[in-house]
């Protein structure tokens, strides 16, 4: 039966290899060496110790996993150098080769494919393509390599697809001064050090691929660009689930990334313009996403929770970035850190049930607005940041203060919804030249406003405070004040307290006013006095007696 297999197959222009002698040829290399342009070479099962060279365009087809293995030297297993070579359905094996720059099977030339094979235990590499285009590297199982699984250097245009590839002692997929490269369903697990790193490379896809349990990052993105990260599952790596590193406009969507030694998502040294959208990111040792000296990056529509430390962390002069439309929860440290970050624009998101929810130390110009924040211990904490905006949030039902603002000078804080939160609704400690303005401050445990520390020329218009349990508006220590316009109405134990100096109050409302309108005008005949910790400390010679004319001109 055999006999008649071979003899069909040789009539019909394939040439067969069997290491028993029953075929064509019993060396792989001889085959070679006797076929021309386009020839199929079909290698039956067997163990074949040679180091062979592929110099012409060729199909070299394994029937049944024949095993080659090393011939006692030092070079690779298979050599490719022609061009459009298809090596399909063997096991490569026992490669002595320790050179970085070389593996067991390696492809020098373009067009070809590396089909259905395993390439397991070689002192060096697996599989190394260098120089070359337009290669398809696919179904393969590629463990127990010394260095490296796949390790592609100036391989452009080519396609990994569908590679099992782990338990090899550095990295698992490394692809370096590359252009255009797809990598796509390859499952990568368990390797001594990176479960994929990008070096130097551009335009390259990441797509629905499966990493894991790789000792130290799963992706690994440096000096690359372009690069387009999208749809994987990165769990359980040892250090970080994606780091990236110096690296340039690249994009990270809809990955799952969870389980991260440290950081889920690491941006680091000028990692600028990257867009980092749709990924669910939790249980990282550190933080969900670190942001670490890097520039006008993205972070939207993720879901990050139940990291180690902050759901979302800046550090070291980020700045420029646009964060919005997060979901932020159960962080059991921050919801978001901000330290050294300036002109930073954070929009749109729900944070809630971290350990805090927003905390800023030291950093400038940045941008809050209509972000949802409950549920935390503070909700929102900024200390010696000046300049800062914030409007338009929702700060709600955190067990202590809702805004806190230590010693931050010249920013302002209006239109936001403050209300039933466990401490004040807004601290202001030690700071200069600020404005509260329309601001609805209502139901909190303690006071209204509490004001602290010197906190002096600061412009309190247009808010509402009420229904507080511990008071109004209490100015502890403050000088030079503006309090106008604002409405304090039905707080406990009293609407206004002023215990500082010089600071001038300027019709607004007082539930508690006893006296009558001006001739039917909106302001009292009668001063209101605003009692201090001596008594009388303050008046407001023009109090208004209609609450609706401020109502019109208060928040919406």
């Amino acid at each position: 039966m055999m006999l008649t297999l071979i003899t069909v197959g040789a009539a019909s222009g394939a040439l067969f290899v069997d290491d028993d002698g029953r075929g064509n040829f019993t060396t792989i290399q001889d085959a070679i060496n006797a076929s021309e342009v386009g020839d199929v070479i079909i290698v039956l099962n067997g163990t074949y110790a040679e180091n062979i060279v592929v110099d012409r365009s060729i199909v070299l087809k394994g029937e049944d996993d024949p095993v080659v293995n090393s011939s006692d030297l030092s070079d690779p297993l298979i050599t490719i150098t022609s061009d459009n070579v298809t090596l399909e359905g063997f096991t490569f094996t026992g490669c002595l080769n320790k050179r970085f720059d070389s593996g067991a099977v390696m492809v020098l030339a373009d067009g070809c494919k590396i089909l259905n094979s395993t390439i397991s235990a070689s002192s060096g590499n697996g599989l190394y393509l260098r120089s070359s285009k337009d290669l398809l590297v696919s179904g393969n199982v590629i463990r127990d390599n010394r260095y490296g699984g796949i390790c592609a250097i100036g391989a452009n245009y080519s396609q990994l697809v569908g590679n099992q590839v782990f338990s090899n002692g550095k990295w698992g997929i490394a692809i370096e001064d590359c252009v255009y490269n797809t990598l796509v369903q390859n499952d990568v697990h368990e390797n001594g050090e990176v479960g994929v790193q990008i070096f130097s490379t551009l335009y390259s896809y990441v797509v629905y691929n499966g990493i894991r349990l790789n000792e130290e990052d799963g992706i690994h993105l440096a000096e690359s660009a372009n690069t387009a990260i999208v749809e994987n599952t990165i769990l359980d790596n040892g250090l970080n689930g994606v780091n990236v590193d110096h690296a340039l406009n690249n994009f990270l969507l809809d990955n799952v990334i969870n389980g991260s030694g440290e950081e889920g998502i690491l941006a680091i040294w000028s990692s600028d313009g990257n867009i980092i959208t749709g990924n669910t990111i939790s249980g990282s040792g550190l933080n969900g996403i670190n942001i670490y000296g890097s520039n006008s990056n993205t972070l939207s529509q993720n879901e990050i929770s139940d990291n180690e430390y902050n759901g979302i962390s800046l550090r070291d002069n980020s700045s420029s970035l646009l964060i919005s439309d997060n979901e932020i929860c159960r962080n059991k440290k921050y919801g978001f850190y901000l330290e050294d970050s300036n002109k930073n624009f954070i929009e749109g998101n729900e944070v809630y049930d971290n350990f805090h929810g927003v905390i800023m130390a030291r950093s400038s110009d940045n941008v809050l607005t209509e972000n949802e924040i409950y549920g935390n211990r503070f909700g929102f904490s900024m200390e010696f940041s000046d300049s800062v905006a914030v409007s338009n949030n929702d700060v709600y039902d955190n067990s202590d203060d809702g805004i806190q603002l230590k010693s931050c000078d010249k920013s302002k804080v209006w239109e936001n919804y403050i209300c039933e939160n466990g401490g004040d609704g807004v601290q202001v400690s030690g700071s200069e030249n600020l404005v509260l303005s329309r601001n609805v401050i209502e139901n909190n445990s303690k006071y209204g406003i509490q004001v602290l520390d010197q906190a002096t020329q600061t412009l309190f218009m247009y808010n509402v405070v009420q229904h507080n349990s511990g008071g109004g508006i209490y100015i502890y220590e403050g000088t030079i004040n503006l309090i106008s316009g604002n409405i304090f109405a039905d707080n406990l134990n009293f609407n206004v307290r002023d215990n500082g100096q010089i600071n001038n109050w300027l019709s607004n409302f007082y539930s508690d006013y006893s006296g009558e309108a001006i001739n039917g005008l909106v302001v009292g005949v009668e001063p209101y006095a605003i009692q201090g910790r001596r008594g009388t400390a303050a008046i407001d010679s023009n109090p208004v007696v209609v609450k609706a004319w401020l109502e019109e001109r208060g928040p919406d």
